[in-house]
């Protein structure tokens, strides 16, 4: 699971807190998935972007679940993000979207691609990691162009593209 091998270095040698952006699956999922695997993720909060377009889809046993109505509501997502942020009490923290093909889905690409600008720089002035989940053959050209642009990163399943 790269999502896992990605979180389990940022929780554990890190000690960072940080918000988990569900676009692809609902959160509820996601966490099942990684308890399986023995993430503890009391300190991740979630925003979900799929569930509450299903039927019962925000019934969750879980206290860390936030959820923003749909994956086309962008500023909704970011000034939750924010608002979670402020109210975690760490100094290090991070912010994980999955996946850009998700919001890709629901938004218009030249709209895409200017949220995930403002979103990365914004978290980038306030010291906050982002990372942002990619599939470069099922993102539109225009938002992959950018991302390139606007990351200070690139890894590639594994490999440091760019630095």
């Amino acid at each position: 699971m790269v999502t896992a091998s990605t979180l389990i270095p940022l929780l554990q040698m890190f000690e960072m807190k940080g918000v988990y952006i569900s676009a692809s699956r609902g959160a509820a999922e996601i966490i099942q998935a990684f308890e399986s695997v023995g993430i503890d993720v009391s300190q991740i909060q979630f925003i979900d972007l799929v569930s509450s377009g299903i039927l019962g889809g925000t019934n969750v046993p879980y206290s860390n679940v936030h959820f923003v109505d749909s994956p086309i509501m962008l500023e909704s997502i970011l000034l939750r993000t924010l608002y979670i942020l402020q109210t975690n009490q760490s100094e290090r923290n991070f912010v994980f979207v999955d996946s850009v093909n998700a919001l890709a889905i629901y938004n218009d690409d030249r709209m895409l691609a200017e949220y995930l600008h403002t979103f990365i720089n914004t978290f980038r002035q306030q010291e906050v990691l982002s990372v942002i989940l990619n599939v470069p053959d099922q993102t539109p050209p225009l938002v992959l162009s950018n991302l390139d642009l606007y990351c200070t990163d690139l890894v590639d399943r594994g490999q440091v593209v760019i630095h």
